[in-house]
């Protein structure tokens, strides 16, 4: 009964360090440098052992999203549970996407498709980030119900700042130190969330 038992959970644990030697490699060498092939020689598998988890490399991109976008959504629950305010409710979110950007850089890079990461599978139609941007969509209505299209609208704004100011922040990050942008995407954000009273 124990050797059943260990299967399932040695296959995950597989599968969890091709998901993170996948990541380290991005790290170091960029999106461009993951292969199927490569991650197989980093773990000392076969290529067809790996292939076995993942069928191609967009796959595994698309678990990594998946599991960016999973990660926010709880966080965006959590923040739900612990304020009222939704002027609070949307700052915090706002935080939380920043801390997770500058935290787990080569995740994010593959939920939005950025420097070298392309899942062929459009953001927009992840289920989990529709999850995601219905939490904040929720909250905007909370500020000021209107219609469908004035709340999206308002969603896109807040996106475009919050994902905007983040890619600037890592792009110009030799220019401008990490702590400076994070200072200016504090107050931009707040500035944004008092606009919508």
């Amino acid at each position: 009964m124990q050797a059943i038992e260990r299967k399932p959970r040695t296959r995950e644990q597989t599968r969890m360090g091709i998901v993170h030697t996948a990541k380290d490699i991005a790290r170091r060498e960029g999106w461009q440098a993951v292969s199927i092939r490569k991650i197989a020689d980093a773990i000392d598998y076969s290529a067809p052992i790996v292939y076995e988890y993942f069928d191609s490399k967009d796959v595994l991109l698309d678990e990594i999203r998946t599991e960016g976008f999973r990660y926010l959504r709880q966080e965006y629950e959590r923040i739900m549970k612990l304020f009222r305010d939704p002027e609070k409710r949307l700052f915090e979110i706002s935080l939380i996407q920043w801390d997770f950007a500058m935290k787990q850089p080569e995740m994010y890079q593959v939920m939005y498709n950025l420097n070298g990461a392309f899942c062929t599978l459009p953001v927009h139609q992840s289920q989990e980030m529709q999850a995601v941007s219905s939490i904040v969509c929720d909250i905007i209505f909370s500020f000021i119900p209107k219609s469908k299209e004035s709340i999206q609208k308002l969603y896109f704004e807040w996106w475009s700042l919050s994902h905007g100011m983040i890619v600037l922040a890592t792009m110009l990050k030799d220019q401008q130190p990490i702590d400076k942008s994070e200072q200016v995407y504090r107050e931009s954000m707040r500035r944004f969330v008092r606009s919508l009273r």
